[in-house]
């Protein structure tokens, strides 16, 4: 029997960085298996009856082994016509696909590849920073900063004139600032830790080579870069925006923002944890609506619903509240239409619309985050379904950037409380919030916030850029 066909896909580095020829394989493929560190909506182009296999690594842990991988892709190519590989950055950089190739090739496998964008390259150019410059550097040098055997020995590369770039960096940046220093190099060469690259995570520490270690405390993927042209800021200096919140809600706001030409650190440091809410299938019949207050619930309820195995055909008869418009997208995802979206896109219009509605009582499932505004309570039963909680590191991160802009935007309360509690606000950085509740938290610790006019990414971008231009008339 012929094999199918394997493409080694590169998805680049971040979101929109995969190529037209990636893109169109994708749409195409009967099976897709990808790694982590990649901009995981490229899925959604896939078709509905592709089958989608991750096997990268989270949290430190491999859940695939390369020989696995080899192995698996040796299957999908029995079964599948067209099957993509889909790796970060660029495959053949660090990305093993040589070893795949080799290994499908053995197997009389038909494999083609498609390169990507490199993180050696995109970080630093999203940083501003170019890697070659006429009378600056005429080249770089691309370095694992870990091998099979642990990290290695960076002496060699003290005398390298042009730019050295480190990928997979973050437990390595002491020892790369104290070989190079050992074999030579100047301390105060420029050097430049660049984190996330890509992502709305994103966020950038100049300095010298001495100061590595300090430099590199921030969130891993972290690429490193020394070398004179570290010196040099293409991209005009410090992001003006910090955007704080969950991923999803820092990611919609910094891709507005971005839209409008602002330049913004994201910083999700508020990280959803699922809370026991398995009963709830079972008791379905009792509630005629289910209202949900985030898009980041409607995800949970119905993702564990799948798991679960639940019968699509117990909400056959249910109508569905969604505080938002894009609360709604979500439930539109999922295939249930939003009966009732209020004008006013609070807790307390949600309830308002509610009542109008006749909707209050025991038959209302209130579907919503632990830390969520109390004002719906009384209209319905109230189910937790996660908490939202802070990452120290992430925290940390979001208190070096503060330093750097001139604004920072607040999506809740528990988002205010999280960073105000860990960190001042500076002097002159103007708070820009999502809502009332949001707003009174920052005005109970005597700051003045702008408040977007409605709830939403494209409305707290906009106000965003007033208080850009209204800080930039004043200057």
């Amino acid at each position: 029997m012929k094999s199918g066909k394997v493409f080694l896909v590169g998805a680049g580095c971040g979101a929109g960085a995969c190529t037209v020829r990636g893109v169109d394989l994708l749409r195409r493929c009967d099976c897709v298996v990808y790694d982590s560190l990649l901009d995981e909506s490229l899925l959604e182009y896939c078709r509905p009856t592709c089958r989608k296999i991750f096997v990268g690594k989270r949290a430190g842990t491999e859940s695939v082994s390369q020989e696995q991988i080899g192995e698996l892709l040796q299957r999908c190519a029995e079964t599948y016509p067209l099957t993509v590989r889909l790796k970060g950055g660029d495959p053949f950089v660090f990305g093993r696909g040589g070893e795949e190739w080799e290994v499908l090739a053995a197997a009389g496998v038909e494999c083609q590849s498609v390169p990507g964008v490199t993180s050696a390259v995109a970080a630093a150019e999203l940083a501003g920073i170019p890697l070659t410059l006429r009378g600056v550097s005429r080249g770089f040098r691309v370095i694992a900063a870990h091998t099979a055997e642990g990290i290695p020995d960076f002496t060699p590369y003290a005398r390298d004139p042009d730019t050295l770039v480190f990928l997979m960096a973050k437990g390595a940046a002491a020892k790369i600032a104290e070989d190079l220093q050992a074999g030579g190099m100047r301390a105060d060469r420029p050097a430049a830790v660049i984190s996330c690259a890509g992502s709305p995570e994103f966020a950038v520490r100049r300095g010298t080579l001495a100061e590595l270690a300090h430099l590199a405390q921030l969130p891993a993927p972290l690429v490193i870069l020394v070398g004179e042209v570290c010196a040099h800021d293409l991209a005009g200096g410090a992001p003006s925006v910090l955007v704080t919140g969950t991923a999803d809600h820092v990611s919609r706001v910094c891709a507005r923002l971005s839209g409008l030409g602002v330049r913004a650190v994201g910083c999700p440091y508020l990280i959803r944890h699922p809370l026991p809410f398995d009963f709830i299938f079972s008791e379905l019949e009792k509630f005629t609506w289910l209202v949900f207050t985030s898009a980041g619930g409607v995800c949970l309820f119905f993702e564990r619903a799948k798991a679960l195995r639940v019968d699509w055909r117990a909400f056959g008869n249910k109508r569905f509240a969604a505080i938002g418009a894009h609360t709604a997208d979500s439930l539109a995802k999922y295939g249930f239409l939003a009966d009732l979206i209020p004008n006013e896109y609070t807790a307390k219009g949600l309830k308002e619309a509610l009542c109008a509605a006749g909707a209050e009582g025991e038959r209302v499932l209130l579907l919503r985050a632990s830390s969520g505004s109390a004002a719906l309570d009384p209209v319905g039963v109230r189910v937790d379904l996660y908490q939202t909680r802070p990452d120290p590191a992430l925290l940390s991160a979001a208190a070096a950037s503060l330093l750097h802009v001139r604004a920072v935007t607040f999506g809740s309360a528990s988002g205010v409380r999280a960073l105000l509690d860990f960190v001042d606000l500076p002097a002159g950085v103007r708070s820009v919030c999502v809502g009332e509740e949001t707003a009174k938290e920052l005005a109970a610790r005597g700051f003045a916030p702008v408040v977007c006019a409605r709830p939403g990414a494209d409305e707290l971008a906009a106000a965003v850029c007033a208080v850009l231009e209204e800080k930039e008339c004043n200057d």
